[in-house]
């Protein structure tokens, strides 16, 4: 047992962001907002457990997710030959199975020391999902814990001190990580916590209650990011949202684990923005002093199935032929606050023959009951409270993707060679929408769906919103089907193939996955 190599893979059972939804939506009685951050931890967890045979890879969840990661799991080895799954243990350190975001936080903070001690120390780790008690394995070299676990950092070093090395896996876009926490030199806020002291000891207000009026405030200021073209500030909030998110406390969060932690690994790869990911790495080699290791594309490993959503495909290939389906997704957290822009679309598709897939999984969905008598009565469309977006991806009748631009969405529809229509609406994804459409040409940008003050204000570009929302539709739409939509989707199926190659026994991945591994070897 002394030649096997543990790593502690630590989830998060809610982004920052919905913990502070759940207070404002506790009737939203749904697990998987979560998905986004735990299905690439698990599919890391899959890649290191496969790259050497004297790799034990130990996950610790809850129980509302305990099946869900099995599942991914055992869907990444169900043509296991080696008997990788075996070196993979899924452990529920917490009971209770309550499904708010705000609960399951301070559950797993308050199970997490006891659990990690014990197996810090070698000793025996109960399942409580299961009942099932973990044998003993050597103390783990490694952990690596979401970006947001920070109190999981401290619960840890509290124990281990700094024997044990606490790596972070961000899963988000390498131009939102250099923004949001890099040095203002490159374009990045800074150090936001410190900023924001400042000015509350300055003035006698909270944190809390500055914060956001901080990271918020604009005034026209050009931001330059490496890699990215250059934008307004007041581009990063292309929308008016429907709840009131604090910020501040993610951003403080989030540069607090990048200082404090041994490591970063993210979910890239460089032929998704090579100049953004030197600049990241850059900073944190040289001025943080410690390494950053790409290792995406972390693709989940189970696609799902649906009977409704294959047929639909099917038909469509059948009577329309490849590329000719539009599949809509806006995730399990946004959607359009105007509901009509979302009517004038699906309007245009089936006035201009598109065959399509509204998704609503979102828990802010909000679909009109006219629409849903509109979609079910064309033979064009179909309406879904879930769908098996990597299969609706992967299958030869899909042909455009539109999407808020989550960096999850973006790299399954990439890996697929599945070019975009993003509609973007905060966090990382004004930037991707400007990389995916600008730089890598593998998308169309929608502009005229902003909204508020800072959405309807003139781009850096030179584009301005007019309200033309419709026009707008039938325009991309048009493109997608003539020359500029043949090219971005060539470009989005070379894309696919250097996304591939990454994983291959010469790839980029698979040598810094072999990297990592010799570093916390030593």
């Amino acid at each position: 047992m002394s030649d096997h190599l543990h790593i502690l893979l630590v989830t998060f059972p809610a982004w920052g962001k919905y913990c502070y939804l759940a207070k404002q939506y506790e009737h939203w009685p749904r697990t998987d907002w979560a998905t986004g951050h735990i299905r690439p931890l698990c599919a890391l967890g899959n890649r290191l457990a496969a790259a050497q045979p004297n790799v034990l890879v130990t996950i610790f969840t809850t129980a509302a997710f305990y099946e869900k990661i099995c599942a991914e799991v055992e869907g990444h080895f169900l043509a296991d030959k080696d008997g990788c799954y075996s070196h993979i243990r899924v452990v529920s350190i917490v009971e209770a199975t309550a499904i708010r975001p705000s609960e399951l936080v301070g559950q797993f903070g308050e199970a997490y020391p006891a659990a990690y001690e014990r197996l810090f120390r070698g000793e025996e780790v109960t399942c409580t999902r299961t009942g099932i008690v973990g044998g003993t394995i050597p103390p783990p070299r490694a952990i690596i814990m979401d970006f947001f676990s920070v109190m999981q950092l401290h619960q840890t070093r509290t124990i281990s001190g700094p024997c044990v090395p606490i790596f972070t896996l961000a899963s988000c876009s390498t131009a939102a990580l250099v923004r949001l926490f890099g040095p203002e030199e490159i374009g990045g806020l800074g150090d936001f916590g410190a900023r924001t002291d400042a000015e509350a000891l300055r003035t006698g207000k909270s944190t809390a209650e500055i914060g956001d009026q901080i990271f918020k405030h604009t005034d026209g200021s050009v931001i330059r990011l490496p890699g990215i073209p250059p934008m307004y500030d007041y581009e990063f909030f292309p929308q008016t949202l429907p709840w009131d998110i604090p910020m501040a406390p993610i951003v403080r969060a989030g540069h607090e684990m990048f200082t404090r932690c041994d490591g970063v690994l993210i979910n890239t790869c460089r032929a998704y923005g090579s100049e953004t990911l030197d600049a990241l790495e850059s900073w944190v080699v040289s001025s943080l002093e410690k390494p950053l290791f790409p290792v995406g594309p972390l693709l989940p490993a189970t696609h799902g199935r649906d009977a409704d959503c294959e047929n639909f495909l099917d038909n469509a290939l059948a009577t329309s032929g490849p590329r000719s389906v539009v599949l809509i997704s806006f995730g399990t957290l946004f959607w359009p606050r105007d509901t009509a822009h979302l009517e004038q679309l699906v309007d245009t598709l089936i006035e201009m023959n598109f065959h399509f897939i509204l998704a609503h999984a979102s828990f802010a969905a909000r679909v009109p009951h006219s629409l849903t008598e509109r979609i079910a009565a064309s033979p064009l469309g179909m309406s879904t409270a879930w769908c098996p977006q990597q299969l609706i991806l992967t299958h030869a009748a899909t042909g455009w993707f539109v999407t808020h631009g989550g960096h999850g969405g973006i790299t399954e529809s990439l890996s697929a060679g599945v070019p975009m229509i993003v509609w973007p609406f905060d966090g990382d994804q004004p930037t991707a929408a400007v990389l995916l459409s600008q730089v890598l040409d593998v998308a169309f940008h929608l502009i005229e769906i902003r909204s508020g003050e800072n959405g309807m204000r003139p781009m850096y570009s030179g584009q301005q919103p007019s309200g033309a929302v419709k026009e707008e539709f039938a325009r991309v739409l048009a493109a997608a089907r003539e020359g500029e939509g043949l090219r971005k989707w060539e470009n989005a199926r070379k894309l696919a193939t250097q996304f591939r190659l990454a994983w291959t026994e010469q790839g980029e991945a698979t040598k810094t996955i072999a990297s990592f591994l010799r570093k916390i070897s030593l």
